[in-house]
């Protein structure tokens, strides 16, 4: 599925032209087909909603005859036509689909990363290629001191490294203490998980070897250097100084804000924001005890958290999805929610279905 996944963004992104937009036409495709089974959930959780002061009375009503509610519950939800499963489906659903699209975001990145960094590095001789584009060998770390002064100074280029908006790599996540290429030991961690599942051709793989020197993977040799040399200049432009969060870990704060700082940090923000929301839009759902009731509180809190630490340390690729998502959440949760009260205000006018329902809606 992951790789199905990453077939379809690349053919969308053929199209768009930019991943970052692609993500989004992507994930769009994803959520309109997924529609009528949304809808659906959101009627039936609306219905459960309005149940509630109903379910209420059975629990004072039974309070001493578990079996007994039992049996009252699901003959109300059986009158109302209510599956109180229902709404579990979408979630379910979406679930793998999260895990399939982290699992492909990364993957793409880490190919991608690989190709922008030797594009660069052919462009400005820190790869060597003979005539026939064969790459043949890494510069001297001395043969490119000009490249990496120009690095420290903000005056290097590093041509189209997919940037989007205010977002210089999608590839990378959009947080301030971040570069818009990784660094020495992102990148080795990167490729040592997808070697060998990454779609490279001879020169990109003797590339990134050289310049990670993966053959010694216990230790960074002397072709390392090269990139070591680059991470440095690369942080040093930005001349970074660490803060201490609460005293339980440190962030990377830019003093010199250079060209090269990936991100703003606004990704993670929107999707804590907009997690929020999305959570408290949701209908509530009856609680069988107390401790359910605290747990369900714990988990509107969790996943906002959740949601801003996980898109501060993922490719803002996938930071772009998943704050998509919780957008279109939030806009078809107020656009199915107007159209069901609407359809149920027309029935009700009607008066053909009104009294059954009223009635339907006894214990």
């Amino acid at each position: 599925m992951t790789q199905l996944f990453i077939n379809i963004l690349n053919w969308v992104q053929s199209f768009v032209g930019n991943y970052g937009w692609s993500v989004i036409v992507f994930t769009l495709l994803i959520k309109l087909c997924l529609l009528p089974l949304d809808y659906k959930s959101r009627r039936s959780m609306r219905a459960m909603s309005l149940l509630n002061p109903k379910l209420e009375e059975l629990k004072k009503r039974y309070a001493n005859d578990q079996e007994k509610l039992n049996k009252k519950t699901q003959e109300l939800y059986k009158k109302n036509g209510v599956n109180p499963l229902s709404g579990c489906l979408p979630m379910l659903i979406q679930l793998p689909i999260l895990y399939i699209m982290f699992a492909a975001m990364r993957r793409v990145a880490a190919q991608m990363q690989i190709e922008i960094i030797y594009k660069w590095a052919v462009e400005n001789g820190l790869a060597l290629v003979n005539e026939d584009g064969v790459f043949t060998g890494l510069a001297s770390v001395e043969s490119v001191q000009n490249v990496l002064d120009a690095i420290r100074n903000g005056t290097a280029s590093f041509g189209d490294t997919q940037s989007w908006l205010w977002i210089k790599s999608v590839f990378q996540p959009d947080n301030f203490s971040r570069m818009l290429l990784p660094s020495l030991s992102e990148l080795a961690t990167t490729y040592g998980q997808y070697e060998g599942k990454l779609a490279l051709d001879e020169n990109h793989i003797n590339f990134i070897t050289q310049y990670l020197d993966y053959v010694s993977r216990s230790q960074y040799g002397a072709n390392a250097d090269l990139a070591n040399a680059v991470t440095l200049a690369l942080q040093q432009s930005a001349n970074f100084k660490s803060a201490s969060m609460l005293g339980l870990f440190s962030i990377s704060i830019p003093t010199t804000w250079t060209g090269y700082i990936n991100g703003l940090s606004i990704l993670p923000v929107l999707a804590c924001v907009t997690q929020l929301l999305s959570t408290k839009l949701q209908p509530a759902q009856p609680a069988a005890n107390n401790q359910q009731g605290g747990t369900g509180k714990f988990m509107k809190w969790f996943f906002p958290i959740f949601s801003l630490w996980i898109c501060w340390s993922s490719t803002a690729s996938f930071a772009i999805y998943w704050v998509f998502v919780n957008v279109w959440g939030i806009v078809s949760t107020f656009a199915i929610n107007f159209f069901i009260e609407k359809k149920d205000k027309d029935t009700a006018e009607g008066g053909s279905d009104n009294s059954t329902n009223k009635e339907a809606l006894q214990p």
